[in-house]
């Protein structure tokens, strides 16, 4: 996902508890359960009656009003678009995505289109959605205007067979048995790959453990890494990054070029969100940002939170902290109810749904 420019403002007296922001848009319901939008900078009522449930994408977003009909609220204008109780749908930051009935229909640039009527199961990503054809037994992808076709002949092929991430899907194929990546709009075979293995999408990269050889594995923007020659105990994926504990048990990442130590020792936790980790060495509250390792704490934050580029805690004097960029620094010395952030945007709530925003060094 690219770095997006956000806008904030403040709200007060939210019924409803829940503000979802994205590139230029936010909604709320207001104290009298009136629907909001607020689209770069000018707020605007939708609806009358609270609604019942709603999703913010980078574009557009997509909600379901009192009647339970799916709208689309895109470009200023609102679409209805089913009147049945959808209950699969989602926006993303480029796409949005619903379905009923094994029907997918997708929201690209305003315009929605159907892309398979007969796919009980898929996966909904950034840029590119995955689905299996339960009719015709057909696995395939949807990515920049265009089906493509990865895989027929899989009669009864498991959802586990195929893992996706924001621009990137792996799968096995069901004819060949080789581990196949489909990466900027064509399909790659890595390997024979054999039961037993692993592997794990993020945003241009795949992480995989082939029982054959045992050695653990990284395709990044179509080049292919033997980062360890033993399984790792455990790991994970992110943005263009791998972390995981090593089969001697230390704790180590790869970046997209090279493989850094970050412990000796197991983490009492570890987590990767987007381009940071997270994790716990000792009682220390520690993470990985851009090459570098940073101690944030001597302890573990009871509450905190990661996205993109920011952390943000509630440290032992409830003070609001947060890191961005290197930096570790106190966001607030207010007394607060709960902490959220959506990207990069710090949302403060100090009860009462009383909130403040903090964005580019701004409270609003």
């Amino acid at each position: 996902m690219n770095k997006v420019r956000l806008l904030f403002f403040a709200l007060l007296l939210l019924s409803s508890g829940i503000v979802i922001y994205s590139q230029h848009l936010a909604a709320f319901h207001n104290n009298l359960g009136y629907f909001f939008v607020f689209d770069r900078g000018e707020i605007k009522q939708l609806e009358y009656l609270k609604t019942n449930g709603h999703s913010i994408g980078g574009a557009c977003m997509l909600y379901k009003d009192n009647r339970n009909r799916l709208k689309l609220y895109y470009n200023g204008e609102v679409t209805e678009l089913e009147i049945n109780n959808i209950t699969d749908f989602v926006a993303l930051d480029y796409l949005a995505v619903y379905a009923f009935a094994g029907i997918i229909k997708i929201i690209e640039n305003g315009k929605v289109k159907t892309i398979n009527t007969h796919a009980l199961h898929y996966y909904a990503e950034d840029s590119l959605v995955a689905f299996y054809d339960d009719s015709q037994s057909f696995l395939a992808a949807y990515y920049k205007g265009k089906i493509h076709l990865l895989e027929d002949g899989l009669v009864s092929y498991p959802p586990s067979s195929f893992s996706c991430g924001d621009n990137i899907i792996a799968y096995i194929s069901n004819r060949t048995g080789d581990l196949m990546v489909f990466y900027q709009g064509r399909s790659l075979s890595l390997e024979p790959f054999i039961s037993e293995s692993s592997f794990r999408a993020g945003k241009d990269i795949v992480a995989y453990i082939n029982a054959a050889d045992q050695k653990f594995k990284v395709f990044y923007k179509g080049k292919t890494y033997t980062i360890e020659d033993y399984p790792p105990i455990s790991y994970k994926v992110g943005d263009g990054l791998v972390a995981y504990v090593d089969n001697t048990e230390r704790f180590k990442v790869f970046d997209g070029s090279q493989v850094i130590d970050l412990s000796n020792s197991v983490p009492g936790f570890y987590e990767v969100q987007n381009r940071i980790v997270i994790f716990e060495e000792q009682g220390y509250f520690k993470t990985f940002y851009k090459t570098r390792l940073y101690e944030l704490e001597n302890y573990v934050p009871v509450k905190w939170k990661a996205q993109w580029n920011t952390i943000v805690y509630i440290d032992q004097n409830r003070n609001i902290k947060f890191f961005r960029d290197g930096e570790n620094l106190v966001l607030t010395y207010d007394i607060v109810e709960d902490i959220e952030l959506i990207r990069d945007l710090i949302i403060v709530n100090k009860g009462l749904n009383n909130y403040n925003f903090y964005y580019n060094g701004r409270k609003y």
